[in-house]
């Protein structure tokens, strides 16, 4: 599976790129919008259910996702989850959420940054939105900021380092047109082996493993983290203060569909300033 990940400052035309590139590609296309059903995604779902609890009704569980959706570690989890679980249904046009930092290391990916001259954004989101000059400079340095403040909170890290980018282009000096036949000319250069995939599916599994520890309501009591070396073979190492709470995330964690054997590497002890 190959995905582009593109990301975009406001009033770049990032968005119409990725879709023109997707349709031309015959790549699937996501973007921010779908973060927001976050919590839908049938393979955090899944996770989040597996915690012995298979009676429990749909409203009180979208509760739970709700109000687990507010911690920080929780929404970053299901997020690289959602782009995990994304990357490994097909080709993929990814907008925004992070998705290039999310995949970092995965030899299928090709990044994207969308740029444009300031003037050119200005005068692009004034037509757009029936505004005036200053208030469309108003607007997008409210969003260059919110999606700058994105990038640091989850990521702590800088949303215009180029350095994370494949390739950067200018939509002030190349057309959308030509930004596609270049793209799509080098993207067809990439080669996905199944070694690769099984770098999609290792990193998916030991995501969905950590979502469990926020179903179980353990992760103040306990310092775990997993590692995937070999497909199904799922290590969990780390600390825990409570005997029964360990024996309760093994038995979740060897529900997982996609787990043969649960290597038990947690230590039961109170919590103090070890370093893991």
């Amino acid at each position: 599976m190959k995905v582009i990940t593109i990301s975009r400052s406001y009033g770049s035309a990032g968005t119409l790129f990725a879709k023109r590139l997707a349709d031309v590609l015959g790549y699937r296309y996501a973007d921010e919008a779908h973060i927001a059903n976050i919590g839908k995604t049938e393979g955090i779902r899944d996770a989040l259910a597996l915690n012995g609890e298979e009676d429990e009704n749909e409203p009180s569980f979208f509760e739970k996702v709700a109000e687990l959706a507010d911690n920080r570690s929780f929404f970053k989890v299901a997020l690289e989850t959602f782009i995990y679980d994304l990357a490994l249904k097909g080709n993929l046009v990814f907008v925004g959420g992070g998705a290039h930092i999310i995949l970092r290391g995965y030899p299928g990916l090709f990044s994207i940054q969308i740029v444009r001259n300031l003037e050119d954004r200005i005068n692009a989101i004034a037509t757009e939105k029936h505004i005036s000059f200053e208030e469309a400079s108003e607007l997008i340095k409210k969003r260059d900021r919110h999606k700058a403040n994105f990038i640091s909170h989850y990521f702590d890290m800088d949303l215009f380092d180029h350095s994370m980018f494949h390739l950067t282009i200018n939509a002030s000096l190349v057309n959308i047109d030509d930004a596609v036949e270049l793209v799509t000319n080098q993207v067809k250069k990439i080669v996905v082996s199944a070694d690769d995939v099984a770098f999609l599916r290792k990193r998916l599994l030991e995501r969905r493993a950590q979502l469990l520890l926020f179903s179980l309501d353990v992760t103040h009591k306990a310092r775990i983290i997993f590692e995937v070396q070999d497909e199904g073979i799922l290590i969990a190492k780390g600390v825990i203060s409570n005997k029964n709470k360990k024996e309760q995330v093994l038995a979740a964690l060897s529900r997982l569909p996609e787990v043969k054997e649960v290597e038990d590497r947690i230590k039961v002890e109170v919590l103090s300033r070890i370093i893991y």
